[in-house]
């Protein structure tokens, strides 16, 4: 499989979580002295609050974008098996709503929304739901938030089309998209999806259950990688061997 990645924007967004996380603290540090000025109660509230979800949301963008291994690296991981008809590109700039991540193939685009999030989850007619934990999520100890990822890849479809067609590039109606669970501790229960949803060690196979008919021909596929590798250090795309490297020495 090859791979295009945007190291630019992946640095930029950890020294953005790593601002906020600052910006956080000195609102949560700043709101305690302006509580013992009675004329200044309702502002000291609003420090504590902005500063609150300042810090909170940083800490969260900081574990996705900060920790390894961060989800990129664990799609990585369970499609490095494809061969190099397969062309992974994390983080590419469109316009709009943009896919984090888009896997070019023979048979069309797939729009891959991870979700790094632990413990039951259920799906029903498209409606998410984390199965126990809601006092942990009080207190914002379940992990990052679930949302609904459906929701969120369709949107990151619409995207990619529209650039897409605005390129006059081939694929717009070839495009496809998948949720990918990327946590070992989540438990999934699917009863309804109109996108396929699966644990990061089903992707492989969810993949090649996509078959291998060429609807996308090489040049058209080159085209489509070429435009969404458009950036700034962005890195590929490069082929990555079938094996990790790493696992191999621990064999050893």
């Amino acid at each position: 499989m090859r791979l295009v990645v945007h190291r630019g924007f992946m640095r930029q967004r950890r020294r953005t979580a790593r601002l906020m996380v600052l910006t956080g603290l000195v609102g949560l540090f700043a709101s305690f002295p302006l509580t013992l000025q009675t004329q200044l109660i309702v502002l000291a509230y609003a420090v504590l609050i902005v500063g609150f979800i300042l810090f909170n949301t940083g800490m969260q963008q900081l574990a996705k974008w900060g920790r390894s291994p961060r989800p990129d690296e664990i799609l990585d991981q369970h499609l490095r098996r494809l061969n190099d008809r397969y062309t992974l590109i994390h983080y590419p700039q469109i316009p709009g709503f943009s896919p984090e991540h888009v896997l070019v193939y023979p048979g069309g685009l797939v729009v891959l929304t991870t979700r790094q999030v632990f413990g039951g989850v259920r799906v029903e007619n498209d409606r998410w739901r984390r199965l126990g934990r809601r006092w942990l999520a009080l207190f914002n100890l379940a992990g990052p938030p679930l949302g609904n990822p459906t929701d969120e890849n369709k949107r990151q479809q619409e995207s990619l089309k529209q650039f897409l067609e605005s390129r006059q590039l081939p694929g717009g109606d070839l495009i496809d998209g998948m949720i990918v669970f990327v946590h070992p501790q989540v438990e999934l229960e699917v009863i309804s999806s109109d996108l396929t949803v699966v644990r990061a060690d089903e992707l492989l196979a969810a993949v090649r259950d996509l078959g291998t008919e060429a609807l996308l021909h090489n040049k058209q596929r080159e085209e489509i990688i070429a435009a969404l590798s458009e950036g700034e250090e962005v890195e590929g795309p490069i082929s990555i061997p079938s094996r990790d490297p790493n696992a191999r020495r621990a064999e050893v």
